[in-house]
């Protein structure tokens, strides 16, 4: 389950948008950073996702501009060695990506000691290439699907990672999708324009559609074993709405994560353990609340910080088959016990933005390259 999406321009790094914020600075490279509109709008709950993104703008300090003639030319010394010095560092930099690109496949994406079994994908148009790449699923045969974010486009693929089909999510032009899961009885459950709506996983064909009783407003959703259903709600305030196995309303916990942090939270992400307690991960709030089958609160734990078992950058996470949390912060795995006791923080060698955790502790996210890798997690697990 995706966390954000709002990224530095400068150096990529995934940022923290609090609520009223118009401009920050990226913790990492430094620079000031203008937070795009849309993510002001969708502070305010009037966010539609079906506008074009705006993409942030880095400012620059031009007040040495107006220092007197003296002063000119001291800074255009100083401008000149930065530039040299840039060179040198872009040069440096070159020759290790290209080192790197000539090792071997395991040992680009493979660090960390986790084996890297599978990767396929890039980035394209073409079938099997992806074009922002956001939401993995894998079912119990294997089958990968694999969704574009504003393409609306939905890849299947076998085991081995070949190519077998795909079709498009809708027909308008512009279709954003914000979440996806997969039912055991495959049933894909997506997310777009703010609705979340039921497809056969293989065919394409929209076979239903869940709603909130107040209207548009989901934000992610994820299936449980029974195949009852859970999805997040942002319009107005953070609910988690839980849908019976016939998609009836179950109950709705309201301001779910507000109501419990006392902070608002207007992107709230979603997962689910084989027992049907439901993790709920608050962005703005940094944190987990763990609720029961019930919907009963049961527990709260995660936070920002630089101590082992607190985050980052979060961009993703998703529940094992022993109701393990596995977060993706910046590059490493954060794992927590289904109490909410940190564990072990690993590191995969590889940046995932989204991810799913197959039986036998497979691991298939997608990276930063736009290809989809499966990792194993076996021996790791086991040492949990």
């Amino acid at each position: 389950m995706r966390i954000r999406d709002f990224n530095c321009p400068s150096c990529g790094a995934s940022l923290h948008v609090d609520k009223g914020e118009k401009t920050l600075s990226c913790p990492y490279c430094d620079s000031t950073v203008i937070v795009p509109d849309s993510m002001i709008e969708k502070q305010d709950a009037g966010w539609e996702p079906s506008e074009t993104p705006v993409s942030p703008t880095i400012l620059v300090d031009t007040s040495a501009a107006r220092r007197s003639c003296s002063g000119v030319i001291v800074s255009l010394g100083v401008f000149l060695i930065g530039i040299v010095a840039a060179v040198v560092f872009w040069v440096m930099r070159s020759e290790e990506v290209k080192e790197a690109l000539s090792e071997p496949l395991s040992a680009v994406t493979g660090g960390g000691g986790v084996p890297v079994v599978l990767e396929f994908g890039g980035e394209g148009m073409r079938a099997g290439y992806f074009q922002d790449a956001r939401h993995i699923c894998v079912d119990r045969a294997g089958n990968i699907y694999v969704a574009e974010f504003s393409e609306g486009r939905v890849q299947l693929f076998d085991p081995a990672g070949s190519y077998t089909g795909q079709w498009d999510v809708a027909k308008a032009e512009e279709v954003y999708v914000q979440g996806m899961d997969l039912s055991m009885d495959g049933r894909l459950y997506l997310i777009y324009d703010s609705e979340l709506f039921v497809h056969d996983a293989v065919t394409g064909e929209r076979v239903g559609q869940l709603q909130h009783p107040d209207g548009w407003g989901f934000d992610d959703v994820a299936v449980c074993d029974d195949g009852s259903v859970v999805a997040s709600w942002y319009c107005n305030r953070d609910d988690l709405i839980r849908f019976d196995p016939e998609g009836n309303v179950d109950f709705i916990i309201r301001e779910a994560v507000s109501g419990q942090s006392g902070d608002s939270e207007l992107d709230t992400q979603v997962g689910v353990d084989g027992a049907g307690n439901m993790f709920a991960f608050g962005s703005f709030n940094e944190s987990f609340f763990k609720f029961s089958p019930q919907g009963r609160f049961l527990n709260r734990f995660g936070s920002e910080g630089d101590r082992p078992g607190q985050f980052t950058s979060p961009s993703c996470f998703c529940v094992d088959q022993a109701g393990r949390v596995w977060v993706s912060d910046f590059g490493d795995l954060i794992v927590f016990g289904n109490d909410g006791t940190y564990l072990a923080t690993i590191d995969p060698g590889v940046y995932l933005s989204d991810m799913y955790m197959a039986d036998g502790y497979q691991l298939y996210g997608i990276t930063n390259d736009e290809t989809v890798v499966r990792l194993d997690l076996s021996e790791q697990a086991e040492e949990l």
